[in-house]
């Protein structure tokens, strides 16, 4: 009995120590940290770090000359959409260099331009043709259907490309490096020795080349959306072929060079054989004179 109430006791005085050291510990982390945390902002403090909050966009004209477009923070109204559209159409017509003035026409008629026009003879004198033309976009679909009304249209495809969010990717990192470009100023004019002037130039450089792409990009899409792209091949139809793989043309063609050769040869052999003929016309009158006389 006199063991088991000394081991109690013991057992009592252990628990209480390791509890007085827990705390003790927890004490000391705690003064550590609020010691710690009170010099480093001391330091912080003293090194005159000072925080800014990020400028709000504006609706200016931003550094390095480029314009704003006017509408929310990305410079995109977000009601429009970037769309590009182009249409390939290839058509059958009777005459391949009228019908390709046409469609330049109808690229004058609705203020578009020209791109690129090209027409050359195929076998047995088929003529093809492609002309592409660009129109703005609201007019995209007259003068579409004006295009496929001058032949037989053998097959059409229009493609849209929404290049919308790469329109508004662009726009965010023009509007971040317009930033960067306007800060990049501020410290030069403050630079203090040619080292800091130069190391600030050269950023300037950097982010105005990518400034420049990426206004260059936008300035592409925005043509591109703008106006759209017709391409029309032209092509006449394929002549009739008589059995036997002769086409009709042809054939009535050439009997009526084998005719006309013909007639130029018998003409030919008859101013060749007409001396002879009247030679012997003139021989045979003589001879039937003689022969009466003698009679």
């Amino acid at each position: 009995m006199k063991k088991l109430s000394v081991l109690m006791l013991l057992l009592l005085i252990g628990a209480m120590v390791t509890a007085g050291c827990t705390a003790f510990e927890g004490t000391q982390q705690a003064s550590v940290t609020d010691d710690t945390l009170y010099r480093s902002k001391a330091a912080y403090e003293s090194e005159n770090y000072v925080y800014a909050p990020a400028p709000a966009p504006q609706a200016t004209r931003a550094a390095g000359g480029y314009d704003e477009i006017s509408s929310d923070k990305t410079g995109v109204s977000l009601s429009e959409q970037k769309i590009i559209r182009t249409a390939d159409i290839k058509v059958e017509v009777i005459n391949v260099t009228e019908s390709a003035e046409r469609v330049k026409e109808v690229a004058k008629r609705y203020d578009g331009i020209i791109q690129s026009s090209s027409i050359y003879a195929g076998n047995q004198n088929r003529y093809s043709g492609m002309v592409t033309i660009r129109v703005p976009a609201e007019r995209f679909d007259h003068a579409l259907a004006e295009i496929s009304s001058i032949g037989r249209v053998l097959s059409s495809s229009v493609q849209a490309d929404d290049v919308t969010e790469e329109y508004v990717d662009l726009a965010a990192q023009r509007d971040s490096l317009t930033h960067q470009l306007a800060q990049y100023n501020r410290l030069l004019e403050k630079g203090q020795n040619v080292s800091e002037i130069l190391d600030v130039q050269k950023e300037i450089e950097r982010v105005q080349v990518q400034l420049d792409r990426i206004v260059g990009r936008m300035k592409y899409l925005d043509s591109r959306t703008s106006f759209s792209s017709i391409t029309v091949s032209l092509s006449e139809p394929a002549q009739v072929e008589a059995p036997g793989g002769y086409s009709l043309p042809v054939v009535i063609s050439d009997g009526i060079a084998g005719f006309v050769d013909t007639v130029v040869w018998l003409f030919i052999a008859i101013l060749t054989l007409l001396p002879l003929i009247i030679l012997g016309g003139a021989g045979y009158w003589v001879y039937q004179r003689w022969k009466n006389r003698s009679e």
